[in-house]
C-alpha cells in the first residue's frame, strides 16, 4: 500500500478488499461545490452518512473522500474532481485498488435534468449517455447495466427560475444544459432540497442497500445449495467384466 496514505485510509482500503461483494455508494458531483444543482448527490449521501454516524476518510490521491462501515461491508464515495463528467477518473482508481468492485454492487447517486425536481427512484439499467456524470462511469464498466438512484432536478426549459442567456438561446434543449446544472440551486428551492428532496433521497439510498444486501445473501444461499449438491451427488459405478 502506498506510504503516503493515511492510516486510516490504509484501513479502510484493505477492509474493502477483504472481503468479495462491497456495496458501493457513489455521489456523483463535487463536494466542494455543494450547492450546485450537480451535486444534489452528494448532500444525499453526506446526509446520510451523518445519520448512520460515520466519518469521511480523505483521499486527496484521487480527489475524494470515503466512508465506510465495515459491519455493513458499505462503502461510500463522493469525488472532487473540476468537473462531474470527470467523476469516473475516482472510479477508476478506485477500482485499481479495490477489484472487488462489481457492477451489481455498484450504486450511482446522481442529478438527473430530466426528472421535475424531487422525483427520486432507483434504476437498474438504462440510458446514462446524456448525463456527462454518468457516461464515464459507464464507460468503466463497459455496460450500463448498474444501480443508479436519479434525483430530478428539472431542465433548464422548464424552470422558470433558470435564467437563459444569449449563448443558450441557440438551442434552448441542449446548450443551456450545462450551465443549468453546474449553477446553484436559487434559496426558494434550495429550501425544499433540503427539506425534501435530500430525505427522500436519502431513504431511496438506505431502500437501495437494502435490496443490494438481498441480492448478495440470495446469490449466496444459491452458491452454497450447489455446492451441497454437488457433494451429495455420487455417479453410478459402473464394473466392467470380461
Amino acid at each position: 500500500m502506498n506510504k503516503a496514505f493515511s492510516k486510516t485510509l490504509t484501513n479502510v482500503i484493505s477492509a474493502v478488499r477483504s472481503k468479495p461483494d462491497p456495496i458501493v455508494m457513489f455521489g456523483v458531483g463535487n463536494f466542494n461545490s455543494l450547492s450546485s444543482r450537480n451535486s444534489v448527490a452528494v448532500r444525499a449521501i453526506n446526509s446520510l452518512v451523518n445519520k448512520l454516524n460515520m466519518r469521511w476518510v480523505d483521499f486527496p490521491h484521487i480527489g475524494a473522500q470515503l466512508s465506510y462501515s465495515p459491519e455493513n461491508h458499505l462503502l461510500f464515495v463522493k469525488s472532487d474532481t473540476h468537473l462531474t463528467k470527470d467523476n469516473f477518473e475516482v472510479l477508476k482508481r478506485l477500482i485499481v485498488l479495490m477489484p472487488n468492485i462489481k457492477t451489481d454492487t455498484f450504486c450511482a447517486i446522481h442529478y438527473e435534468h430530466l426528472y421535475k425536481l424531487g422525483m427520486v427512484e432507483s434504476a437498474y439499467g438504462g440510458r446514462t449517455r446524456h448525463n456527462d456524470g454518468l457516461v464515464g462511469i459507464t464507460s468503466v464498466f463497459q455496460t450500463e447495466k448498474y444501480h443508479r438512484i436519479p434525483i430530478g432536478i428539472a431542465h433548464p426549459i422548464d424552470d422558470i427560475s433558470f435564467q437563459t442567456t444569449p449563448y443558450s438561446l441557440g438551442s434552448a434543449y441542449e446548450d443551456s444544459v450545462t450551465s443549468f446544472v453546474v449553477n446553484r440551486f436559487p434559496d426558494v428551492q434550495m429550501e425544499l432540497v433540503d427539506k425534501v428532496v435530500v430525505p427522500y433521497a436519502v431513504n431511496e439510498i438506505m431502500s437501495t442497500i437494502g435490496k443490494i444486501k438481498k441480492d448478495i445473501s440470495q446469490r449466496e444461499n444459491e452458491t452454497d445449495q450447489q455446492e451441497k449438491d454437488l457433494s451429495a451427488y455420487k455417479t453410478s459405478r459402473v464394473e466392467l467384466k470380461d
